[in-house]
């Protein structure tokens, strides 16, 4: 199975390298693409990145139960995707609701982020404590009709392992769609995704990919694998929607400069520019310019 998702890989790379060449423009606007919204207290004129007119992004969540508002207002509407982070004291369910009796279109929600793993953003919570809260915090929002998405374990083996136990603590429990993160090379990614779709088939047949980039790279492999990453994940089926991490200035990234969306001025890099459908020319690039670096 990994060898024929590797070599699905290749022959995806050798189809679109000519199109990496230049600036990918997608369907606009794209149910798929959404934001991994990360505010900056510093830089909050960056938001309006995000809320530009004929913008591909439909969606975004913010690691929290409740709408930002900086994303509000804009020419883009976004739809917001409350998570609940971790297994705290919280509001999330009233906050849901709260939201909805605001008019806010919640359809979705997401589970518990990188459960499986202790800092570097992980949740860090056993399985056990992890269906438990999830039994009285997120499954009662089925009765709504919200859609509920697993919890987001990391790239790492020991995250299989953690949804394994997870799923079998929680076997009453339901799942519409299983995150999923990535920040390796193409191959793993595609992988990856094969590992989940088989894995896990029998809890759900709809995967999103809710981080995704290629950490600490050069400018071209980069732009390289943003380019194919793209193309391989609107064309596939099983991934109802994605994010690419990186709405953070370069010098504020945790995962290199490159690989984010803008550069250390709050311009957009050439990856940003493309995530939003523009052309080269219309990105403030220093980070992401393959003359640079």
């Amino acid at each position: 199975m990994k060898i024929q998702l590797q070599a699905l890989g290749f022959i995806l790379a050798i189809a679109t390298l000519v199109a990496a060449a230049a600036n990918p423009i997608g369907p606009n606007p794209n149910p798929k693409r959404g934001l991994v919204y990360c505010p900056s207290k510093l830089y909050p004129n960056d938001d309006q990145n995000w809320i530009q007119p004929e913008s591909p992004l439909t969606w975004y969540y913010n690691y929290g139960g409740k709408p930002s508002t900086a994303l509000e207002g804009g020419a883009t509407e976004l739809q917001f995707v409350p998570m609940l982070w971790g297994n705290y004291k919280n509001t999330f369910i009233a906050d849901v609701k709260n939201a909805i009796a605001q008019g806010y279109n919640i359809t979705h929600v997401l589970g518990f982020n990188e459960p499986d793993i202790k800092g570097n953003g992980g949740s860090n919570i056993t399985p056990d404590a992890a269906a438990a809260r999830w039994k009285t915090d997120i499954q009662p929002l089925a009765e709504l009709g919200i859609k509920l998405g697993a919890p987001a374990v990391s790239g790492a083996q020991a995250g299989v392992t953690w949804l394994k136990s997870f799923f079998a603590a929680c076997n009453d429990c339901t799942f519409d769609f299983i995150p999923l993160h990535w920040y390796g090379n193409f191959d793993g990614l595609a992988s990856r995704i094969g590992q989940f779709t088989k894995t896990f088939r029998n809890q759900s047949q709809s995967f999103w990919l809710t981080e995704v980039a290629y950490s600490h790279q050069n400018v071209p492999a980069t732009q390289k694998y943003f380019n194919l990453t793209m193309d391989y994940l609107d064309r596939l089926p099983t991934i109802e929607r994605y994010t690419w991490y990186g709405t953070i200035r370069s010098n504020h990234s945790s995962i290199g400069p490159n690989a984010t969306l803008l550069n250390e001025e709050g311009g957009l890099t050439y990856i940003g520019a493309w995530y939003l459908n523009k052309n080269q020319s219309q990105a403030a690039s220093v980070a992401g310019d393959p003359t640079e670096h």
